[in-house]
């Protein structure tokens, strides 16, 4: 008797498996993009009761780092009754419960009747989420990111995948210009009002700059400018500099190339993040004796 229970219990599990597999929609559910595998995050607790995927980027995406880029997906707690189960997200590079840094934070709740439809569920109609990202934010070259979704009852569960930020010419993944304000920068030397002379050879033009939101590596270059602004007919373009991983910049000046007057520097700091160009203007005086 208690072998045909066995044999009754067995027989009933795999034709439920048999149907679970051939539920529309049930396959790419537990499978999604990334890994789709959610694990245990901060709180978390009870059984995996869940489905989701991260639809974009796909894993392995390469991003630009002057561009945006869109995180999105989809994700149902199965076990919840009358909604998605889910009342945030968050996107970390790295782990939130292992000095991750938060990224972003998604939007929750968007219309995603085919995930209703395939799963036979109408509440579960509203379970896509979707999140702007700066991949300026990110360090260059591979990067882990892991989406964190919270449900009331069983705290933090997550899931990740892996992405690239390249250059302003990487391709991949990539949406419109980052918004966002123009470039932090200063001059450090020289100072408004010095004086510098036409006997002492050359000086060098020193500062930092960096973009708001991806610091020194978002500036792709700095020029400085006598006399003019930048490509106008009566300025003389000084030089131009790349930026140190700290921000420092630094462009050569020989005063004695330029008449003895009373002068001003147009220093331009360009964003590769946002598109946006930052001026400083530092008036000096080029004097023809020695200091």
């Amino acid at each position: 008797m208690g072998a045909m229970r066995s044999r009754h219990v067995l027989a009933i599990c795999s034709a439920l498996g048999l149907v679970l597999a051939l539920l529309p929609g049930w396959s790419s559910a537990q499978q999604g993009a990334g890994s789709a595998n959610w694990q245990a995050g901060p709180g978390a607790a009870g059984d995996n009761t869940y489905v989701g995927s991260v639809e974009a980027p796909g894993n392995a995406a390469t991003l630009s780092v002057n561009r945006i880029a869109t995180i999105s997906g989809w994700f149902v707690d199965t076990s919840a009754e009358g909604w998605t189960g889910a009342d945030a997200v968050q996107v970390f590079q790295g782990s939130k419960d292992a000095g991750g840094t938060l990224v972003t934070t998604a939007t929750l709740g968007l219309n995603r009747p085919d995930i209703a439809a395939s799963l036979g569920n109408p509440y579960w109609s509203s379970a896509g989420w979707s999140a702007t990202l700066d991949p300026g934010a990110l360090p260059s070259g591979q990067n882990t990111l892991s989406v964190y979704v919270h449900t009331p009852a069983k705290g933090w569960w997550f899931t990740q995948l892996s992405v690239v930020v390249g250059g302003v010419a990487a391709g991949g993944v990539a949406g419109g210009f980052m918004p966002g304000a123009p470039p932090l920068m200063t001059v450090s030397n020289p100072l408004p009002e010095q004086r510098v002379s036409t006997k002492g050879g050359s000086i060098k033009i020193t500062g930092t700059v960096r973009d708001p939101t991806s610091g020194p590596k978002g500036i792709d270059w700095v020029q400085v400018w006598l006399n003019g602004e930048q490509n106008s007919d009566t300025a003389s373009q000084i030089g131009e500099s790349a930026v140190g991983d700290d921000g420092s910049w630094s462009v050569d000046f020989s005063p004695g190339a330029f008449p003895a007057i009373s002068s001003n520097l147009y220093v331009y700091a360009h964003s590769v993040v946002t598109g946006v160009t930052t001026l400083r203007l530092v008036h000096i005086q080029i004097i023809d004796r020695p200091l």
